[in-house]
């Protein structure tokens, strides 16, 4: 299955808090697990 439409987001979000700590989001790990542009191939 797959999503329809992103996930809606909210400046609000009462559990937005509870949800970073759950992931750690700000740890190098974290960091190192979010996309990045792809480097072209230089050849």
């Amino acid at each position: 299955m797959e999503a329809v439409a992103p996930l809606k987001f909210s400046p609000e979000d009462p559990q937005g808090a509870r949800r970073r700590k759950r992931v750690d989001a700000g740890s190098k790990e974290w960091v190192k697990s979010l996309p990045s542009a792809r480097e072209e191939d230089e050849g």
